[in-house]
């Protein structure tokens, strides 16, 4: 196949972001966890000929405007996230890093803002390299979402495995200790994103929770049982189609992650504003220290909540539509 300008193309692939809809920081812990595709927001990787090493290009959001990045494998170092996803895929297919191809990276997702923009990168680059190496039937979602990891664990050190499993299965999902099963949905989901504006770190993030973790041991482990039992009832809540027991659920949720020292001033006004406008239930979505929150909501009260959200300081209000299963 070829792209508007005539040049040859060996494989595409589109990455939706992600939103973590329970399970924050517990997930790392073994906890489950319930996460959700942003298919409004997509990484695109294409694939084509080159000469030498595999190299991979990359355009995405910035906060003044477009950002660039290119990688060469011939010198990138180990820790470098978009040659790790690219050597990943790469050995996964029996192929050298002098594979000559050249791998391009359009990115709409913010960075910093807990919705899996690194993530999407290393799935989007994996899936595209993938595709170009064999059958696409070869590459499923669960060895695209574990070769993904390597990459993330060059980016945010001690990383669950749920953004890149969300990423590449590009549907609801449950997730506990690297394994990703589908969700039963019993209605459909209408869902606000709110971005802060702020842009917070998960490496610090984690790093900071396991840090607390290790001086209150017992405490920690209260928590985070206390939010996979969250997640497991929130399967229930989904499969039965009750917005607002999920909507409670998810209330609960973030007092847990507040108590874990991960939420902000900023988050909380915009969770507050959320639900004094009417939302079933909001919480902040991702590792926390800034980024987004989400909140559930039904057509009633969708305009009233965005309006709100916007009000309190929300950069963007993304609306986000789950249909029920099957």
């Amino acid at each position: 196949m070829s792209d508007p300008q005539g040049a040859t193309l060996l494989a595409q692939a589109s990455v939706p972001a992600k939103a973590i809809l329970f399970g924050e920081h517990a997930v790392v812990y073994g906890r489950p966890a319930i996460a959700l595709p942003v298919p409004q927001l997509q990484v695109t990787a294409i694939v084509r000929p080159d000469e030498g090493s595999l190299k991979v290009d990359s355009r995405y959001a910035g906060a003044n405007g477009p950002r660039m990045a290119a990688v060469d494998l011939a010198t990138a170092g180990p820790t470098e996230p978009l040659a790790a996803a690219a050597r990943a895929a790469l050995r996964h297919a029996g192929r050298t890093e002098r594979t000559p191809w050249r791998v391009s990276l359009e990115s709409s997702i913010p960075a910093g803002r807990g919705l899996g923009s690194s993530a999407a990168v290393a799935v989007a680059v994996v899936t595209a390299v993938g595709r170009a190496a064999e059958p696409e039937e070869a590459w499923g979602p669960q060895t695209i979402a574990e070769l993904a990891l390597e990459a993330e664990r060059c980016v945010h050190g001690q990383a669950s495995g749920i953004d890149t499993a969300v990423c590449a299965h590009a549907a609801p999902i449950y997730f506990q200790q690297g394994q990703a099963r589908p969700l039963l949905l019993g209605c459909p989901l209408t869902l606000l994103i709110a971005d802060s504006g702020l842009r917070g770190s998960t490496a610090e993030m984690v790093a900071g929770v396991r840090a607390r973790q290790a001086e209150h041991p017992h405490t920690y482990a209260e928590w985070f049982d206390r939010v996979g039992r969250l997640a497991d009832d929130a399967v229930r809540a989904l499969a039965e189609g009750s917005p607002r027991w999920l909507g409670q659920l998810m209330n609960v949720n973030h007092l847990a992650l507040q108590a874990m020292h991960v939420s902000t001033p900023q988050l909380d006004q915009l969770v507050a504003a959320a639900r004094h406008a009417g939302a079933w239930g909001a919480k902040l979505t991702g590792s926390g220290g800034g980024g987004a929150v989400i909140a559930l909501v039904d057509d009633e009260t969708l305009a009233a909540v965005s309006a709100a959200l916007s009000a309190a300081g929300a950069v963007s209000v993304l609306p986000l539509s789950i249909p029920p299963s099957g």
